[in-house]
């Protein structure tokens, strides 16, 4: 409380900017967040650093191959978990009659905060890609391979030509954009949910919210995905204006799988994010009710 308090009063003497609550928002969390990574980052290296040793010894080198893809997979939520934590507490908790002292709209202070939020998924989402080649760097140790031989599928993909480059681009693209527009939506929902109307849930209202948005985003997502026309050619490697739905209900009949991937989905998350981020900062500016 005493930090929210610093805080507040150095962004309303500073004539807060976007770009000072930015600066605010990683010197109250970062320490924390960073903590997490590290904390994360030395456990792993201790069950890869296990699984190296232990590589010849079957049951005990599977259970440090297991826990090392465990730990890899639950920093960036842990991470992602503690920033929704802190927003929630921030912006609708007891330090909200401060946070809603800075003389700023709503709008700047939701943009600084799902930035922030964005920025440290990007960085636990490095570690993680560290941790990643270093987890398969053990592997080719266990397997009695190298590096490079485990890599080489994924090399190939990348360097050789035809689909392989456009169906990688595909996927690191769609997977970024996916990452940041559902943090997005759910700081969005987070702000929707906290309006007057829903006090009675409370908590309860995000949480329904984020059911929904889940509920939402995967309908859309196959909806855009067979529907839309613009599709990747993964014979190709070439963007086609053509619907997947056909060879989709194709698939069903005759068993081929489809030559398209359908890319509506890379359109319609931003645009969902765009329109829940203009309603949240509407709930922010018009309908927050603190409790």
């Amino acid at each position: 409380l005493e930090d929210s308090i610093d805080g507040a009063t150095r962004a309303i003497e500073a004539g807060t900017t976007g770009t000072e609550l930015f600066a605010e928002e990683a010197r109250t969390q970062l320490s924390r967040n960073a903590a997490v990574m590290g904390i994360c980052s030395v456990v792993l290296l201790g069950f890869l650093g296990l699984w190296w040793l232990l590589a010849r010894v079957g049951p005990l080198a599977v259970l440090m191959q297991m826990a090392s893809m465990a730990v890899i997979i639950a920093m960036p939520a842990i991470v992602l978990v503690q920033i929704a934590v802190e927003y929630w507490q921030s912006m609708y908790g007891q330090r909200g009659y401060l946070t809603m002292t800075v003389p700023v709209r709503g709008r700047v202070l939701f943009t600084a905060k799902a930035l922030y939020a964005c920025a440290m998924a990007l960085v636990a989402g490095a570690l993680d890609l560290a941790g990643l080649v270093a987890w398969f760097a053990v592997l080719a140790h266990a397997t009695g391979t190298t590096l490079g031989e485990v890599l080489a599928p994924l090399r190939d993909a990348l360097t050789v030509g035809g689909p392989g480059p456009a169906l990688a681009t595909f996927f690191i693209v769609s997977s970024l954009v996916g990452l940041l527009t559902v943090i997005v939506e759910i700081g969005a929902v987070m702000s929707i949910g906290a309006q007057g109307r829903f006090n009675h849930l409370d908590i309860g209202a995000p949480l329904i919210g984020i059911v929904l948005l889940y509920v939402g985003n995967q309908v859309l997502a196959l909806a855009s995905t067979l529907l839309l026309p613009v599709s990747l050619d993964i014979t190709t490697g070439d963007v086609v204006a053509r619907m997947m739905l056909s060879q989709f209900l194709e698939t069903f009949r005759t068993g081929v799988q489809p030559t398209v991937i359908g890319m509506g989905s890379v359109v319609v998350g931003p645009l969902l994010a765009g329109v829940l981020a203009w309603w949240a900062v509407r709930a922010i500016e018009r309908h927050t009710c603190l409790r």
